[in-house]
């Protein structure tokens, strides 16, 4: 009753908000937070557009589908869960650092070693960094040409650091960054979760994926996330159940000592990036409602 209480609340101030701005559209991202604006604007006869970002959409955008003109989506498996005819699959909009970090051209490396890129996110994961960790005793003991890049998060990195300097481990950590298109940039392959954006950002810079889903998330959205990406040949994907340092390292070798595997699937990766998501949903929408030109053929 109470959350009840707020969403009644949450659209009667949206109104109001909308009353004001008199907007020429709404965009919905998802979430609770998203709903009262949304219902709000479709209920003001306002022209409500969706952006899901996941294989599988939240309940939210569930819902607002039925009201959306349009749904612009990161995957092609998210068409299902809408109306016919109402989803245009454009990918997911990247961050303008991060697109300008792969426009700026090759990256000079003073590392020759294979270097692979391993993240949990911006709050990093547990999972994940332990992983890397005990991939780093094996490369180390069994002296393979290979270096990781760490993203711990911030909670992890002191106990992570720690660890890699007094074992000598060929690990490079940090808690988190701002330019992780540069670190993109000067790696070879990406070891990390199966979020959409996370996705979208490793795409765009053409890296091969291992890619292990959270567990937890809602509906297991990230499996569909990683399926789709890893279907078209892109990198693979294991459940963290499933996910061991000596399976990992097997197939990162395998990249490591076969150039043309591992451009093949940075090759799949790159055919999945849309570059170019953020300006065709605009410019769609503004067609849809007659004020723009459409979205650019690609």
């Amino acid at each position: 009753m109470l959350g009840m209480a707020r969403m009644v609340k949450g659209i009667a101030v949206a109104f109001s908000v909308l009353g004001r701005r008199r907007p020429d559209l709404v965009f919905g991202v998802g979430g609770y937070a998203s709903v009262p604006v949304s219902v709000a604007a479709w209920m003001s006869g306002i022209p409500l557009f969706l952006q899901e970002q996941n294989a599988v959409p939240g309940r939210a955008n569930r819902m607002l589908g039925r009201m959306a003109r349009k749904v612009y989506a990161g995957f092609g498996g998210t068409a299902a869960y809408f109306p016919a005819g109402r989803t245009e699959v454009v990918g997911n909009p990247v961050r303008r650092e991060v697109v300008g970090a792969r426009k700026s051209g090759t990256v000079v490396r003073s590392d020759s070693r294979f270097t692979v890129f391993a993240l949990g996110g911006s709050q990093g994961a547990q999972a994940i960094n332990a992983l890397v960790l005990e991939m780093g005793r094996r490369v180390k003991e069994e002296r393979r040409s290979i270096a990781f890049v760490l993203q711990t998060g911030a909670g992890e990195f002191e106990s992570a650091e720690t660890i890699i300097r007094e074992e000598g481990l060929p690990i490079e950590p940090f808690p988190f960054t701002d330019r992780i298109g540069e670190i993109f940039a000067r790696s070879d392959a990406v070891l990390m979760r199966a979020g959409a954006l996370s996705i979208a950002e490793a795409s765009l810079f053409g890296k091969p994926c291992i890619l292990i889903p959270y567990p937890y998330a809602a509906d297991r959205h990230q499996e569909k996330n990683a399926r789709e990406f890893c279907a078209g040949g892109a990198g693979v994907w294991m459940r963290q159940e499933e996910a061991t340092g000596k399976r990992i390292l097997s197939t990162l070798a395998a990249w490591a000592s076969d150039t043309g595997v591992r451009a093949a699937a940075g090759e799949a990766a790159a055919r999945f990036s849309r570059p170019d998501a953020a300006e065709r949903i605009i410019r769609s929408a503004l067609c849809e409602i007659g004020k723009g030109q459409g979205a650019p053929h690609v």
